[in-house]
């Protein structure tokens, strides 16, 4: 005689609230470690400080993070999540999108809102990279790295459909992440920011012009 499977139980309203409550306490230390991070810097950052700013117990973080360096990598994976988010294909076959160059500077003006429009995050990138600690310096890299792979895949699909002049793809790439590097970090630095639809204007002008057919 066969016997069946459990038939799966579908999780309660119970379930669900303790779920909720578990993506908002995380999110809770993330926001601390995030303060930490930008004022105090990867190197000088504390467990001790992120638990004292999240009001919470140590037994609680350790529920959620094993240490200093995996909250960092939470930190940065979360970004490079919302910057994939932002980062849409440009649309050539519907007639009702805006023209491709519309669309770039659009996706333009989407990335760097988020990054722009986050102090926080914007000062951790900056001053996380001139850590001393490896682990800190290597997960940046991978960072930047990733944003440099989104860039040069945005050139050769610009090339493939005209809108980019023939370059070095790898190269470009690496270029116009620096002078997206060089942004943030005026933002950040100045007591009086411009408005992220400034910023990705000059952007343009000084960066995309010299590729754009």
């Amino acid at each position: 005689m066969s016997s069946r499977p459990p038939t799966p139980v579908p999780p309660g309203p119970e379930d669900g609230r303790a779920s909720l409550a578990r993506a908002e306490r995380r999110s809770q230390i993330l926001e601390a470690a995030k303060q930490v991070f930008s004022e105090a810097g990867y190197h000088e950052a504390s467990i001790n400080a992120i638990i004292e700013k999240a009001g919470i117990a140590r037994g609680t973080f350790y529920l959620y993070f094993q240490s200093k360096a995996t909250v960092f990598d939470a930190l940065l994976d979360s970004a490079m999540r919302e910057l994939r988010a932002r980062f849409t294909r440009i649309e050539l076959d519907d007639p009702a999108a805006a023209p491709p160059q519309v669309q770039l500077r659009d996706g333009l003006v989407r990335l760097l809102d988020y990054v722009l429009g986050d102090r926080l995050l914007a000062t951790i990138l900056l001053t996380g990279a001139r850590a001393p600690e490896a682990e800190a310096s290597a997960r940046l890299g991978a960072f930047f790295d990733e944003a440099h792979a989104l860039i040069k895949q945005a050139l050769v699909l610009g090339q493939s459909i005209q809108l980019v002049r023939p370059c070095n793809a790898e190269i470009a790439a690496a270029a116009l992440l620096g002078t997206v590097r060089g942004m943030i970090e005026y933002v950040v630095t100045t007591d009086t920011p411009p408005p992220v639809e400034e910023v990705v204007n000059e952007l343009i002008a000084v960066a995309l012009r010299g590729v754009l057919a």
